[in-house]
């Protein structure tokens, strides 16, 4: 008598079809998600977007360091400094998820892919994991130079290695999160729109201070997604937006929302821009 679960001989049993069957839906998910970070890889926009994402922050924290004001050090405790840049990757880590997402809609470059991989939810799947993988890769390495790069900068008013605290660990994969999060909103309105142009037009503003700026006179505006994580960057004292936890459950459900829309509808609609 057969067995759904495998076929049975002197007491083993042999792996049935379905499991084959996953076996090979991994593999195929590998090939996928290799073709597509060596596609995105190989545009030179995303390359330059990576590289500035991962230098930038450090940069400007370098140049805050040797700046600094000895009598403005109690503006902010010592375990923050150096995270302050975060607030300018944002801005990049948007633009490389519009990126590997949208360059897709230029040229019918969606339509090669489709017919190269035709299961479209192996396609997304492979984006969503490169997306969410760099964004939080470079959260991770930029942020963790900032920090190094500002204590050093900052000379006798600074941190050693050794004086490295959890809260700032923590608040380093604050960072990833966030910059995770962010990546995939910003790719889920790129699919939804069918063009980056869109995405940047409605994302960048939001993290460069446009919410910031009018969330006193609308406090609903906290629950956006850019300002209801923006406390997993860094602690803001005095501005009223959401505490790092609940502010990256309001964050974590804007991007399960727009994931989820997304998906359903790149699975059912064309490949027209």
């Amino acid at each position: 008598m057969g067995s759904r679960s495998g076929r049975h001989c002197g007491g083993y049993v042999y792996p049935s079809r379905p499991v084959r069957g996953d076996i090979m839906a991994r593999a195929h998910f590998r090939d996928t998600l290799r073709a597509e970070f060596t596609k995105a890889l190989s545009l030179r926009s995303i390359q330059a977007t990576i590289a500035a994402a991962l230098v930038v922050p450090g940069l400007l924290a370098l140049a805050s360091g040797f700046a600094f004001d000895p009598d403005r050090r109690a503006q902010f405790p010592l375990e923050s400094q150096g995270f302050e840049t975060a607030g300018f990757g944002q801005p990049l880590v948007i633009l490389l998820a519009a990126l590997i997402v949208g360059t897709e809609y230029l040229d019918g470059q969606l339509r090669t892919t489709l017919i190269a991989t035709p299961n479209r939810g192996r396609v997304l799947s492979a984006k969503v994991f490169i997306i969410a993988v760099l964004s939080a890769g470079i959260g991770l390495i930029s942020i963790s130079l900032s920090v190094l790069m500002k204590h050093a900068a900052l000379g006798e008013y600074g941190m050693t290695f050794n004086e490295v605290s959890a809260g700032m660990i923590w608040n380093l994969v604050g960072v990833a999160v966030n910059y995770m999060l962010i990546a995939l909103i910003a790719a889920s309105i790129t699919l939804l729109a069918r063009t980056f142009i869109v995405t940047l037009a409605v994302l960048i503003p939001m993290v460069l201070g446009v919410t910031v700026s009018l969330v006193s006179l609308i406090p609903l505006l906290k629950f956006l997604p850019d300002l209801a994580g923006i406390q997993l960057l860094m602690e803001y004292p005095g501005l009223d937006v959401l505490d790092p936890l609940p502010g990256a459950a309001v964050m974590t459900i804007w991007t399960f929302a727009l994931c989820g829309t997304a998906w359903f509808r790149f699975r059912s609609r064309d490949t027209l821009s």
